[in-house]
This record gives C-alpha cells, structure tokens and sequence, in this order.
C-alpha cells in the first residue's frame, strides 16, 4: 500500500469509515479510463498564458541541493562539536 493510500485511510474516524474509503478506492482502481466522465471539466482553448515547467523544475532542484548541502554542513559540525 502506497504512502498516500495511508495517509488517506488515516482521516477516517472509524472502522466502518475506513473500510467504505477502501472499497471506493478499489471501486475506482477498477474503473476503466473509458469510463470516466470529463464533461464537467471545461475544455483548455487559450495556452497562452502556459510556462514551460523545466525552468521551474531546475530552480526548484538547485535550492534543494543548497538546502541538502547546507544541513549536511550543519551536521558535519555539530558532529565534530560533540566529539
């Protein structure tokens, strides 16, 4: 069972609750994608206010690199504080 499968069985306030969110995820793992009704979803007619998402993506991965390296530099030194 995937993490968020967990985390959404998790909100249910009692068993019998738990049990009726389990079935309706099985119900929907079950439904075909032919099956699914997207006729309340507006249709996407203008794309020009749309953005490449790599740019994004990269800035996003290069702060997390900065942060990862900046915790392991923190650790690095309370390590060597403790010894």
């Amino acid at each position: 069972m995937s993490e968020g499968i967990r985390q959404y069985l998790a909100l249910a306030k009692t068993p019998q609750e738990r049990e009726e969110m389990k079935e309706r995820l099985l119900r929907l793992m079950e439904m075909r994608d032919e099956d699914i009704d997207f006729s309340d979803i507006p249709k996407i007619t203008d794309f020009s206010r749309f953005v490449r998402a790599k740019p994004h993506f990269d800035a996003i991965r290069e702060h997390n690199l900065r942060v990862k390296a900046e915790r392991a530099h923190k650790l690095s030194i309370n390590t060597l504080e403790s010894e």
